[in-house]
């Protein structure tokens, strides 16, 4: 049975191959047979004729037939004139029309009647003879000719409208669409079983059919038949995506159709059998059909038809969705990320973002899809490549300003995401982790924001304003973590400016904000919708209240850390010193920025000096075990000192202990040398020694600080034993402690 179905898939094959040769064999026996069959009831029509309407022979045999052949000639002239002119003109803008044209059934019926009719006049006249065979000559003259001059006009009409370069891609896409519906019939699917070629021939037609949409695509310069073809060319791949599941697996297979494609000579064995594997050649070629007209489109400025590009690629991954096709959706979220890159090029370019403008609105819309249909994965791998991909734009936006707003625009489109993901109530673990990457959109990897533009980073700053305005929906809702992690954020900019003018920003954002409307006053690709707006104005207050607390707390922080980003300073300086003014690239950085967020706190000049005091001693000693033995002084050692001195000085406040640990530092730093920090060190020591208020159990309470810092790092150091044991002897206290084995703690020895 399978052989019988292929040999009839064969022999459709061949019909559509030489429809041309069959449909010239079928009118000509048509004409032929007709003629045969008329005049053997040819008495009957004379009879009926006499009968009904009292015609006889005679009326006819008096008729000069020799006009018959020229009225023939008239016909076909005009017909095929205006085919000729019709066709020529049509092909400059639809090359692919003459390939239609003599496979379209009623075209070839029409001319080859016309052609054989006419044939068919000259035999009767010259041969045959006049009145030779009347029945002939009535059934040309008063039937054939009858039929093809009636229908003159009304064929040139449909030769007219089938050469419209809009019904010509219907037309193609109506072809594949019916070679994709006859996979799915048993005979067809059973055929490709145990007969390659019809695997092979079917491949070719719809990869053929889909090049000869992308041939026009590239040639006509119309918008409104590029939209026509953009849109059949998705509504082609749709419904594929929607019926593949149909098809015999063998449709899938490497064939020399497949791997002869053009699309797909570059691939390697291993690709080719990943696409066959995963049955996607046919997606993978409408994808890289519509990646290089994006690309073409961009660069011939047609924003319009750009745009309409990923508009279609998002019903793409809608359909994707609905047959839960997770090996497409990965390829459409591969393209809207080539889209991204190849407009951000054209846009470094050119100097025109409006590309990744409309770009942005809709890799938006597919992201909602996702969210809609609860996809968690698929959002977060988005919200991770528009990370991406505002982190590349940010750090080019330094030499071409225009690209801030996309920047911008990406935050807008996953504020957005983030209300629907609200709506969707997912758990707020995702939530907050989806947030996290939203802030992260102006933070560019290795890239200082020193470099940017303070007016970038102030008042002007529409990431941080839109930022804000999700905050104040999270207020809204009560959900304050969300609204205090965005604020947390914010606070990192204090590294750039100081209190007082991050004081004035914040407040020109907010202000900013409460002014904004939900329209803009000019005019852009989404109308004049307002990116800025934000609908929770009545939250603002709550919001500058949380942020300025939060600022506080950070502030205190940022007055401690500077201190011990003080010392990492003066040990690179020394390191550079020792090397003969040389530093690689790494410290380099590094000291560079060190410097740049100490100067960002620095100490203001109304602030009042404050003199040398036994706890500025203690504290000395305290650095001096943590930095002067390794050169370092990581966070837990940071949170020991500030602890250690807590417990030692009573009602000591955040403030205090940034002042004093800040003249402590400047005083290791002042010394320089090593010999006159373990001078220092000593000296301090003999201070301590002498203050009454230090007794034996205070002093053995301020040498376990001292190992409670060397224990913090989980490495002991030679050095810091040392150091350790320098004070014991100083102090004469009948303690006693010894460096531990590899991965023991430091501790008072019985």
């Amino acid at each position: 049975m399978d052989k019988i179905y292929s040999s009839i898939l064969r022999l459709n094959s061949l019909q559509f191959k030489y429809r041309t040769l069959i449909s010239f064999i079928i009118i000509f026996f048509v004409v032929i047979f007709s003629d045969i069959i008329f005049h053997i009831n040819f008495p009957l029509v004379i009879e009926f004729l006499q009968n009904t309407y009292s015609i006889t022979i005679s009326d006819h045999e008096s008729i000069d037939l020799g006009f018959a052949p020229e009225i023939w000639g008239g016909v076909l002239a005009m017909v095929l004139g205006t085919l000729i002119i019709v066709i020529a003109i049509a092909a400059e803008s639809s090359p692919k029309l003459m390939d239609l044209f003599v496979k379209d059934w009623l075209s070839l019926s029409y001319v080859w009647f016309l052609i054989i009719a006419s044939l068919h006049a000259v035999v009767i006249m010259f041969y045959v003879g006049p009145l030779g065979r009347v029945s002939s000559v009535i059934l040309n003259i008063y039937v054939y000719l009858f039929i093809g001059s009636i229908f003159t006009l009304p064929y040139i009409f449909y030769i007219l409208l089938y050469s419209k370069t809009s019904n010509v891609v219907s037309t193609i896409s109506k072809i594949i669409q019916n070679f994709i519906y006859d996979m799915k019939k048993p005979m067809i699917s059973s055929s490709m079983k145990y007969d390659i070629e019809i695997v092979n021939e079917y491949q070719k037609e719809i990869m053929g059919s889909l090049d000869q949409l992308d041939d026009l695509l590239a040639f006509t310069e119309f918008k409104e038949t590029q939209t026509d073809i953009i849109r059949e060319i998705s509504s082609v791949v749709q419904i594929y995506i929607k019926e593949k599941s149909y098809f015999n697996s063998n449709f899938f297979s490497l064939t020399p159709t497949l791997r002869s494609n053009a699309t797909f000579r570059t691939y390697t064995e291993s690709q080719y059998k990943e696409m066959a594997s995963d049955k996607t050649f046919y997606e993978v070629k409408v994808f890289r059909l519509l990646g290089n007209s994006y690309v073409k489109m961009i660069q011939n400025d047609r924003f319009d038809i750009a745009s309409l590009i990923p508009a279609e690629l998002v019903d793409i991954g809608k359909t994707c969705l609905e047959a839960n096709d997770n090996i497409i959706l990965d390829n459409v979220n591969i393209r809207f990320n080539t889209f991204f890159r190849m407009a951000f090029k054209h846009a470094i370019k050119n100097n025109e973002p409006r590309n990744l403008y409309n770009l942005s609105f809709h890799y938006s819309n597919m992201i909602q899809e996702y969210i809609k249909k609860d996809r968690v994965d698929m959002t977060k791998y988005c919200y991770d490549k528009f990370k991406f991909y505002a982190n590349d734009i940010y750090k080019n936006a330094v030499s071409n300003p225009a690209l801030y707003f996309i920047v911008d625009t990406l935050t807008f489109e996953l504020r957005k995401c983030q209300v629907l993901i609200h709506e969707k109530s997912w758990n707020d673990d995702d939530q907050l982790a989806l947030l996290k990457l939203i802030l992260q959109l102006d933070k560019p990897p290795g890239f200082s924001k020193e470099n940017v533009d303070k007016g970038i980073l102030g008042g002007n700053n529409g990431t941080r304003r839109i930022q804000i305005g999700l905050a104040l929906f999270y207020l809204s809702i009560e959900k304050n973590d969300f609204a205090s992690a965005i604020a947390e954020d914010y606070l990192d900019d204090l590294a750039y400016f100081d209190e007082k003018t991050f004081k004035t920003i914040v407040n020109t954002q907010c202000f900013l904000l409460s002014i904004f409307g939900p329209t803009f006053w000019e005019d852009t690709d989404r109308g004049n919708f307002n990116i800025y707006f934000a609908p929770e104005k009545d939250q603002i207050e709550s919001f500058k209240e949380l942020l300025f607390s939060l600022m506080d707390k950070r502030l205190e922080e940022l007055e401690r850390n500077v201190q011990f980003l003080s010392l990492e300073v003066d040990k690179l300086l020394q390191k550079r010193q020792r090397q003969d003014g040389y530093l690689n690239d790494v410290d380099k950085e590094r000291m560079e920025d060190l410097q740049r967020k100490i100067s960002a706190r620095k100490t203001t000049e109304d602030e009042k000096t404050k003199e040398w005091t036994i706890n500025h001693d203690l504290l000395y000693s305290l650095l001096c075990i943590s930095f002067f033995a390794d050169q370092e002084i990581d966070e837990s050692e940071k949170n020991v000192i500030f602890d250690s001195y807590s417990n030692l000085i009573k009602n000591v406040s955040d403030n205090s202990f940034n002042i004093d640990f800040g003249m402590t530092t400047n005083k290791f730093i002042e010394l320089k040398s090593e010999a006159a920090r373990q001078a220092y060190y000593d000296y301090s020591l003999l201070n301590i020694k002498n203050e009454k208020q230090f007794n034996n159990d205070k002093l053995k309470n301020l040498i376990q600080a001292y190992i409670n810092i060397a224990n913090a790092d989980d490495f002991i150091h030679e050095k810091e034993v040392t150091l350790i044991q320098h004070a014991i002897s100083i102090w004469e206290l009948d303690i006693k402690i010894n460096k531990p084995k590899s991965g023991k703690k430091l501790k008072i020895e019985n």
